[in-house]
């Protein structure tokens, strides 16, 4: 109660200083000052009420309903900015609470981060329940890998084995068909869990802060800041589709083939059960935790074009030093780093993954396949499942173009502040020079596998592979 006390001083000295930073000598409004009483009195009754209570007596429902009037006061200031000029302790709140924690809370459940996200969670059980419920899922991962070897289950057909000497083999190569695939898989887990929970980096945190501490001072801050946060859950969301569009194909599958594991074919029906009823869950968890390390990468693209546009409307407005901009786009030259070079391999990994799995479905759709001819597609779901597989893989791409695009923007920046003369009329001309000189060389990219991705390459990329799946098409009607 102490720690949400002493946050609203902070805040209101923050409303304070902030006023004085930008030069209004009139006292904050009355409306400021009635919700910090308010707060106050309800924090001094919730006090007083407990110590006539005893210490170890649980709140009543009265003192609950004055919790959630101040949690709903905090709401009501964050999300609206001219009840409190929008300073930072308020912005950082909304940001916390609005993306921020529950999507750390995700990565939770993946095993990507602590299950003690907060410091008031960090107890000894805390962190040994998370210990085990990394050690949970890795054992969930690697178990699916197994079952579907056994199964002969391929991620790109469906079920594929064939009957020799009253007994099941898999079709293909074993060690590239199931063991290199498992084993990307499973490395592009291990390196993300590097990444985010060994190494212990606050990239992502200290990323979505500075875009809504950016967005805090623009205009229509609240507006810019609804539609941020409705954008980021937006990748989440469409996350969340892939994954039950692939549970309901996996399933399909499942139900239209026959499943049999080797080695227990003389097994008792429950264990069968049990085994199937496993080989879904550890399905479902794998393309949980590649779905949800590629929204994340998404994630942070998205937060870096919208830095990147808003550092660029700061300069042209002229609401930041050219000095400060710049320190500004060194920061975000660190962070694109970053982008760049930690999380961009882990998506290279899946994207690998991925393409092998589009571009085996597509020549086994196309039946080029020269090893299994028997096996029959399912009307409408192997398509899809094919179709599932080739969207995962190009939206890192789609993302990473746009990053690429919105940092390019800043080059012509130059010719933008030259069409606005009056707003920098009375910034000398050496120091307007050498500003439109530092932002016209800038050259940032974002990157996968190391080669820079633009748009143009990208739709090149894009145009020569339909090509020649039209082509393959043709030739396949021929046949």
């Amino acid at each position: 109660m102490w720690e949400r006390r002493s946050a609203i001083e902070i805040s209101v000295g923050a409303t304070l200083r902030h006023r004085k930073q930008c030069g209004s000598a009139a006292p904050p409004s009355k409306a400021v000052w009635e919700r910090r009483s308010a707060i106050e009195s309800s924090v001094g009754a919730t006090l007083r009420h407990r110590k006539q209570c005893g210490s170890d007596a649980p709140p009543s429902k009265a003192v609950w309903e004055r919790r959630s009037a101040i949690e709903s006061s905090f709401e009501e200031i964050a999300e609206n900015p001219e009840s409190a000029y929008y300073n930072i302790s308020y912005v950082l709140h909304y940001c916390k609470c609005k993306i921020l924690l529950p999507y750390l809370r995700i990565l939770a459940v993946m095993g990507l981060r602590p299950l003690a996200l907060d410091v008031s969670e960090q107890r000894s059980c805390v962190c040994v329940l998370g210990y085990i419920h990394m050690m949970f899922v890795l054992a969930l991962m690697c178990v699916g890998y197994v079952l579907q070897y056994m199964s002969c289950f391929r991620r790109d057909r469906g079920f594929y084995y064939k009957q020799h000497d009253h007994e099941h083999i898999c079709y293909g190569n074993v060690v590239f068909s199931y063991i290199v695939p498992s084993c990307l898989h499973m490395a592009a887990y291990l390196y993300t869990l590097y990444i985010f929970r060994i190494n212990e980096n606050e990239q992502l945190q200290n990323l979505m802060e500075r875009v809504f501490l950016l967005s805090s001072s623009s205009p229509n801050a609240s507006v810019t800041q609804r539609r941020l946060v409705l954008m980021l859950w937006l990748f989440v969301g469409l996350s969340i589709l892939w994954m039950i569009l692939s549970l309901v194909t996996v399933n399909i599958m499942m139900a239209q083939g026959i499943i049999i594991f080797r080695w227990l074919e003389e097994s008792p029906p429950t264990i069968k059960v049990s085994l199937k009823v496993l080989l879904i869950l550890s399905t479902l968890w794998h393309d949980t935790v590649q779905a949800m390390i590629i929204t994340s990468y998404c994630l942070q693209g998205q937060l870096l074009a919208t830095h990147v546009h808003l550092l660029k409307e700061k300069l042209l407005q002229s609401v930041m030093s050219p000095v400060e901009w710049m320190r500004e786009i060194g920061e975000f030259r660190k962070l694109l780093k970053y982008f760049n070079e930690d999380l961009a391999p882990m998506v290279c990994i899946f994207t690998v993954v991925n393409l092998s799995c589009a571009a085996s479905g597509v020549i086994w759709l196309l039946k080029y396949d020269l090893v299994d001819r028997n096996t029959i597609p399912i009307q409408g779901i192997s398509i899809m499942n094919v179709m599932l597989w080739i969207l995962i893989a190009i939206v890192p791409f789609i993302q990473a173009a746009r990053v690429t695009a919105a940092c390019g923007s800043v080059q012509s920046l130059g010719h933008e502040i030259r069409g606005r003369p009056f707003i920098y009329q009375e910034m000398p001309s050496a120091e307007l020079d050498s500003i439109l000189l530092y932002v016209s060389s800038l050259h940032m990219t974002s990157k996968l596998f190391q080669v820079p991705i633009t748009g143009r390459y990208l739709c090149l990329a894009l145009t020569l592979s339909g090509i020649v799946t039209l082509t393959l098409v043709g030739l396949g009607d021929k046949t």
